[in-house]
């Protein structure tokens, strides 16, 4: 899914109502599992002996109020999730093993979860790390390369509107409580194309280099500066291509995660591993109340 970039010629204050104002205004804009949710059925079925895991989708975590909306949830409510679910027998796992479990026959906990996070904010450093060590949880920051970049050519850090440098993701990455994920690295955006998906008419050659330019130039990118690939990729938005499928394994990638809200059940099936379902986190609802929605 999708956080919202803002430039950086704008005053801090102007940066943060501008960011508020479009997350609330943007619900409908962005928020694409609803559009596809004909494929949530059968997703499940297919691995009925497998491991139900949740992943649940977080964005920005912020303290102020103001700021908390569809994709900005505060550092208290994300503690209390992960308070309910190790109340409730649940281990925070990487994508990578769920990976390991289907390709290499690697064991699952008995009730495995995944906190993931997207468009690599500047907040999952601040707020984020501090609690996966303090309980002792791992989680998978999907970062966006563009915005990486921008902030690692800045003096302008704040929480509140900045993105992850790759100095940041070093640290994230050598902490051992995060997985990082490609999450594109300048497919974050609705035009030209929604997202990393085909545009109408395009050959399948011509869309084929379109994810190979931009996704591996990514890949390339935290290899140079990071010293690792990602194995996990985030579909921008959710938009998503029958053909990106195929062009994703070539790079690398042995999960995607997508935005269609079901509860992936990983047996021995890899395509399970291409169509990683997700449910959004959203303020001002309680963990009680969104684990039910979940099923947790």
């Amino acid at each position: 899914m999708g956080g919202i970039f803002i430039s950086v010629t704008l005053g801090k204050r102007t940066k943060a109502l501008c960011l508020a104002a479009l997350l609330a205004a943007g619900g409908i804009l962005f928020w694409v599992p609803r559009l596809v949710a004909e494929r949530q059925a059968g997703a499940v079925g297919a691995n009925a002996d497998g491991v139900p895991v949740p992943i649940l989708m977080y964005h920005s975590i912020l303290k102020d109020p103001k700021l908390q909306g569809q994709y900005i949830l505060s550092p208290d409510e994300l503690e209390r999730d992960m308070i309910y679910l190790k109340e409730h027998g649940y281990t925070t796992v990487f994508v990578s093993e769920l990976a390991d479990a289907v390709l290499e026959g690697a064991p699952l906990p008995e009730k495995p979860v995944v906190l993931s996070f997207d468009d690599g904010y500047l907040n999952n450093l601040t707020y984020v790390l501090p609690l996966l060590e303090k309980h002792d949880m791992k989680a998978v920051i999907s970062v966006v390369g563009s915005y990486s970049q921008t902030f690692s050519d800045s003096d302008d850090h704040s929480p509140a509107y900045s993105h992850l440098t790759w100095d940041d993701i070093n640290q994230l990455a050598a902490s051992g409580r995060v997985e990082i994920g490609n999450h594109t690295y300048d497919m974050h955006r609705q035009t030209p194309r929604k997202g990393a998906k085909k545009l109408q008419g395009e050959s399948g050659t011509h869309y084929r280099q379109a994810l190979l330019d931009d996704i591996g130039k990514l890949q390339q990118v935290l290899k140079e500066k990071c010293g690792f690939a990602p194995t996990t990729f985030a579909y921008p938005y959710g938009y998503i291509s029958d053909d990106a499928e195929s062009v994703l394994a070539e790079m690398g990638f042995t999960a995607a995660l997508t935005c269609y809200e079901h509860i992936s059940v990983i047996g021995s099936d890899p395509q399970e591993l291409m169509n990683l379902g997700r449910f959004n986190r959203p303020a001002g609802i309680s963990t009680e109340k969104f684990m039910k929605k979940v099923g947790i």
